[in-house]
């Protein structure tokens, strides 16, 4: 509703206004009558001229006493249009802000549906049983770096099972509940995953350290390593399938060190909604 001022009310003072102009006019008319009833009877020359000469009068007096009615029946309006028209600004700003939060809300499930595009993408290159899962809670502190997803044993899933963002690998499930289960992020330093590297089939272990980065571990010496090869797990010991990216070794991060770093996967910061690979290490996929 409009926060103006009541129209009707505009009107009664208007009507006020103008009767009071009324009312002095017509005390003025019964004056002027009664001087020509009396002049009438003196002189009828002199009639027509106090005629004429109220006339004259009169119609200026009502003229003059008109314009300030008129005026401020034409403020108080203007006055109305005026808060009518921040009324209406007013709405309009809520009515803006509405929209904003409901644009906000449709890039949000925008984003979410990407995710969720791209894992789904990601599945029809394997033969992979998975489920999708969000993060419920992440405890991730100095010394252990774990999240907590919404799934578990009555999902199919498992101890073991890789976990994955939609490039790569971020971790595996240490504990399971019947719809929750514990994560162990690739960067925890507890994490210890064989991989190779994808191009030049080297061996190794890559390791968590809780730091940003991964580090790379047992393998041979004097190999040439290709800049930005991505590192996948090879599948040893049967814990987990083979060919899941799992890091990127760059040359940038590796100038002047002996121990190689190792970057784990994109979207680091983005762990909303991931992917469960459903393995089983005594069957295939």
């Amino acid at each position: 509703m409009h926060r103006s001022i009541n129209k009707s009310y505009l009107l009664k003072l208007t009507t006020y206004a103008k009767e009071k102009a009324h009312g002095i006019g017509t005390t003025i008319l019964i004056i002027f009558s009664i001087l020509l009833l009396l002049v009438g009877k003196v002189n009828e020359q002199s009639l027509i001229f106090f005629k004429s000469l109220f006339l004259d009068t009169t119609s200026g007096f009502l003229t003059i006493l008109g314009k300030p009615v008129n005026s401020v029946s034409e403020g108080f309006y203007k006055i109305n249009d005026l808060v009518y028209l921040y009324s209406e600004n007013q709405d309009l700003k809520e009515e803006n802000q509405s929209l904003y939060k409901w644009r906000h809300l449709a890039l949000e499930l925008l984003s979410e549906n990407e995710e969720l595009k791209k894992l789904l993408n990601s599945k029809k290159k394997t033969n992979e049983k998975f489920i999708t899962a969000r993060v419920i809670s992440n405890s991730g502190g100095s010394y252990v770096k774990t999240i907590t997803i919404n799934v578990g044993l009555n999902n199919g899933v498992r101890v073991g099972n890789p976990v994955l963002n939609n490039w790569g690998m971020i971790g595996r499930i240490v504990e399971i509940g019947r719809n929750a289960s514990r994560v162990l992020l690739t960067t925890d330093i507890n994490s210890q995953i064989p991989v190779y590297f994808e191009n030049s089939l080297h061996r190794a272990i890559l390791v968590g350290k809780n730091s940003d980065l991964l580090e790379l571990k047992f393998l041979k010496k004097r190999v040439y390593l290709e800049n930005e090869e991505r590192l996948m797990t090879s599948g040893e010991g049967g814990i987990l399938p083979r060919g899941i990216p799992v890091g990127l070794f760059s040359n940038i991060i590796n100038e002047n060190k002996e121990n190689l770093n190792i970057l784990p996967t994109k979207d680091w910061d983005k762990l909303s909604t991931l992917k469960v690979i459903l393995y089983n290490y005594n069957s295939e996929l």
